[in-house]
């Protein structure tokens, strides 16, 4: 028998297992003296595992009577997952051997004095997150480097590395840095554990708050309250207007007074306000406590608290047999904490209870508040002419009072208000913040905001149609966020997997990922759509039967990564992309009511039908069993097609609702799609010096074939040109040419034009514009820009790599532009990749560029050519600094043989 580490029993012990059961891979079990009773070292082997979970047992833990804990080989996690699951345990901490020998599993045997002192200050420190990514980074860093990761700190309460296995955390981080030298790996490293910090932190901070509020849902109670008192008001101006009980026919035949529209009108702001100051008071005491909230709030406080007369909050009050006993307007509770709770005196216990018990209601009244402003703004205009006078004579209000008392609750949101007002005037975000309107409607926004972060998220996602408003609260997560280091390391590890190119000079966490992400448009080309068949994709965003989870089905390997950078698993790598795509599997994630993932699910097609190959939690854990029993149950029910109703079934009428609204994508192309295809329709022309990269003729077939191609294959057939018909200038002036980008340039409405900015580069689009890329006269226009674009970047590679079909391309028919642009991209490097020869043609700190005809790095011609230079992969950022370092740089090779000033006259008398 075969135990973790390929170690086997001695001849004369025993292997026991606390249960009689099956000794699987990666079991607990207890080896000792085949003579020794082992039920004292079954029970601490058992008192082991609960405490440290089954890995800690392959730590070879002292268990008494000459008795070690081991695991049968096969399971997960190597030794030094063990070991520290095992220190974790207070109990079996001094039970696993002398401290060299626990150094030695730790960090390797290159491991030294001071590296084992600082380990065991912090195992007496308790800082666990810190020790288990050292660990994780000890095939990366040296034993001083390991000391100074060390002494990094995570803020109070954060834990940046709380799961995923070390050992599984170093493989993926060796495939992500392995290239960098020692100094630049620390570094990366160093800003890895920093985001990590930083963002597990954001997350606990936004849980905080929104654990602050009420565990039961009072929005339908609150609802029914609100509109009972809007009821009671309007009754009572009825009696008021007739002085006696109105008979069926007097309330038949009123039509209110203006009055009364514009005071129900002014109470749906007013509870909007209010509703925004108690949302925001209520986030900020989860995240900084009571007493500061009150301290920062107090001015909006009394602002909110003054939208509601002490009349008004009375009758708010009064309490309604049958009803929830809570006020009707949430401006009531503002009331009560401005008049009753004093600004910079301490709270008492009372007095905190008091202010929770509010503030646990902010986002039901946010809710309400919500809902009737959406049922006001939206809902027909008013039948009476007092009614449609009112509500204009409302959405031309004024804020600027409001605004003087509280501020902008979402400031950021001002400047680019692009929002139609319903009066006819001009966006907010193209006029002074000073004449602002209730039709403007950024007051309705900054309401969504403040319900959005009591729900956990940083703003509110708001659909704008014309002069209205759709805001939505809670949105699902389009891509899960890393929050720690496994879910940074997995993110990218899995875009590295499908080729990701980690930048050589990266300097800092977000730069390695930005690199690596330049690929992720090329993998999912690849890959392509994946194959749905409709016995599945029926269940696109259902609930899974039997349980809470909501479905959702992959569609692109662009999606496998984002899952895999949160679940920590394999799911983006092959087999599985090339799986999916040929339709042999159907991979599932079943999200919770947070929107968060659960479980990945694996489905496979068979010749009996279709069969659950795995499903697998975060981290490849276990799935609960009842969760795994609904899926179970889910996949026995597919059938192999779906069975197409009877032509003269007659199906239930639908129950009446609002009709749907176009989606943005359909919306977009609606307004644009015409006028842009038009243009774009234009502007395509022949592209033989492209073609020829692939030996095929001229025409679309060609271009989409070099858009699918990997960066590799474009790499070769770029290298393959250049040392034949092709010239540096016939590929240089076919690769400026982008139709759809001098379509786009056409567009008369320069805000148009930057709306469909995104389309003119080579990067994943937003939703919205995918569906106009895709119309029959966009789509040839996009993927001749897009090869354009990745022939530039092909160029840079082979000028990063000194190629000698480019050298000898320069060489022999110096091309100006591409000399130039080159220059800028190979300075901002700081030189060319494996140190290959460069040289500096001008002196450190100056920008006169020698040679004829006579320039400088601050002439048109240098500046001109600094968009070719980053579609090169020039960093524009560093450019000075490399000049005042090193000069300007060329490849060696470029100038040989008669040198600089020879060169440049060359290129520029062509």
């Amino acid at each position: 028998m075969l135990l973790a580490g390929g170690i086997r029993p001695k001849p004369d012990h025993r292997v026991h297992a606390v249960a009689r059961t099956a000794l699987l891979p990666g079991t607990p079990v207890a080896v000792g003296p085949a003579d020794e009773g082992p039920a004292n070292a079954l029970a601490r082997l058992h008192a082991l595992v609960a405490a440290g979970g089954v890995i800690a047992a392959g730590a070879g833990v002292d268990l008494g009577d000459g008795f070690r804990s081991a695991r049968i080989d096969g399971g997960v996690g190597d030794r030094r997952d063990a070991v520290l699951a095992a220190l974790s345990v207070p109990a079996f901490a001094d039970h696993l051997g002398a401290p060299t020998a626990l150094l030695v599993a730790l960090f390797g045997p290159f491991a030294t004095r001071p590296l084992g002192t600082v380990t065991l200050e912090t195992i007496a420190a308790g800082r666990w997150p810190i020790l288990r990514y050292a660990v994780a980074c000890s095939d990366l860093l040296g034993p001083e480097q390991l000391v100074q990761l060390l002494a990094l700190r995570a803020p109070e309460g954060v834990d940046p590395f709380p799961a995923g296995l070390p050992s599984v955390v170093a493989t993926q981080l060796r495939r992500v840095t392995a290239g960098f030298s020692a100094p630049r790996r620390l570094r990366v490293l160093t800003d890895l554990w920093e985001q990590a910090c930083g963002s597990s932190a954001d997350r606990a901070r936004r849980e905080r708050i929104r654990g602050s509020q009420g565990r039961h849902d009072r929005y339908e109670e609150l609802f029914e309250r609100r509109r009972r008192h809007e009821s009671d008001l309007i009754t009572a101006a009825l009696h008021r207007h007739f002085c006696a009980e109105p008979s069926l026919a007097d309330v038949a035949l009123w039509s209110p007074p203006a009055q009364v529209w514009v005071a129900r009108a002014d109470r749906i702001r007013d509870d909007a306000f209010a509703a925004t100051v108690l949302a925001r008071v209520a986030a900020t005491a989860a995240e900084a406590g009571p007493e500061e909230a009150l301290r920062r709030h107090q001015h909006e406080i009394a602002a909110g608290a003054a939208t509601l007369s002490k009349r008004a909050a009375s009758a708010a009050s009064r309490a309604v047999p049958g009803l929830t006993g809570h006020p009707a307007r949430p401006a009531v509770y503002l009331r009560d904490i401005h008049e009753r709770i004093p600004v910079g005196v301490p709270l008492s216990p009372k007095r905190v209870v008091f202010l929770r018990d509010r503030f646990a209601l902010a986002r039901d009244y946010g809710q309400v508040a919500l809902a009737a402003c959406n049922l006001f703004l939206t809902g027909n205009p008013e039948s009476s002419a007092d009614g449609r006078d009112a509500r204009s004579i409302w959405l031309r209000t004024g804020l600027r009072p409001w605004r003087e008392q509280v501020g902008y609750f979402s400031p950021d949101r001002l400047p680019g208000w692009d929002l139609e007002p319903e009066d006819g005037a001009e966006p907010l975000g193209r006029r002074p913040a000073d004449t602002e309107t209730v039709a403007d409607l950024l007051w309705y926004a900054e309401l969504a905001d403040a319900v959005a972060r009591l729900n956990g998220h940083a703003a509110a996602r708001l659909e704008r149609e014309r002069h209205q408003l759709f805001p939505d609260t809670n949105p699902a997560p389009e891509q899960e966020e890393p929050a720690t280091v496994a879910d940074f390391a997995a993110g990218a590890a899995q875009l590295a997997e499908l080729g990701g190119a980690v930048p050589p000079r990266a300097r800092t966490w977000t730069e390695v990922v930005a690199g690596l992400h330049q690929v992720v448009e090329a993998a999912t080309a690849q890959s392509g759509r994946f194959v749905v068949p409709p016995a599945v994709d029926a269940f696109e965003g259902q609930l899974l039967p039997g349980s809470g989870m909501r479905m959702e089905i992959a569609r692109t390997a662009l999606q496998l990564v984002g899952w895999a950078g949160y679940m920590g698993n394999c799911i983006a790598e092959e087999p599985y992309p090339e799986d999916a795509a040929k339709g042999r599997v159907m991979l599932v994630a079943l999200r919770g009511p947070d929107g968060r993932i659960r479980a990945n699910v694996e489905v496979r097609l068979t010749g009996r039908g279709w069969r659950l190959a795995q499903i697998q939690g975060r981290f490849n854990d276990d799935p609960d069993p009842e969760l795994r029993r609904s899926t179970e149950e889910w996949v026995a029910s597919l059938p192999r097609t779906v069975v197409p109703p009877p032509a003269d079934s007659v199906p239930e009428p639908a129950p009446a609702r609002r009709p749907a609204r176009p989606s943005p994508a359909r919306r977009i192309v609606a307004d644009l799609g015409d006028q842009l295809g038009d243009l774009a329709a234009g502007t395509v022309g022949p592209a033989p010096v492209l073609a020829a990269l692939i030996d095929a003729p001229d025409g679309p077939e060609a271009l989409v074939a070099l858009r699918r191609s990997s960066p590799a294959t474009l790499l070769r057939a770029v290298r393959r040109a250049l040392a034949g018909p092709v010239t540096l200038d016939e590929l240089w002036a076919a690769s400026a040419r982008r139709p759809l980008a001098e379509a786009v340039a056409a567009l008369s409405d320069e805000e148009v034009r930057d709306r469909l900015a995104p389309l003119t580069v080579d990067a994943p689009l937003p939703g919205a514009l995918r569906k106009l890329a895709r119309l029959p006269r966009i789509a040839p226009a996009r993927t001749a820009d897009q090869v354009a674009i990745r022939v530039r970047a092909a160029l840079g590679t082979l000028i990063r790599i000194d190629a000698p079909e480019l050298s000898a391309a320069m060489t022999s028919r110096p091309h100006a532009e591409l000399l130039r642009a080159g220059a800028l991209a190979v300075t901002s490097w700081g030189g060319l990749d494996g140190n290959r020869p460069v040289i500096a043609v001008m002196a450190r700190r100056r920008i006169r560029v020698p040679g004829y005809p006579q320039t400088t790095l601050r002439d048109d011609l240098w500046q001109q050519a600094w968009p070719g230079a980053e579609e090169l992969g020039a960093a524009r950022d560093v450019f000075w600094d490399a000049i005042a370092a090193k000069g300007l740089l060329v490849p060696a090779s470029w100038l040989e043989p008669a040198g600089w000033p020879a060169l440049w006259a060359r290129a520029h008398r062509r």
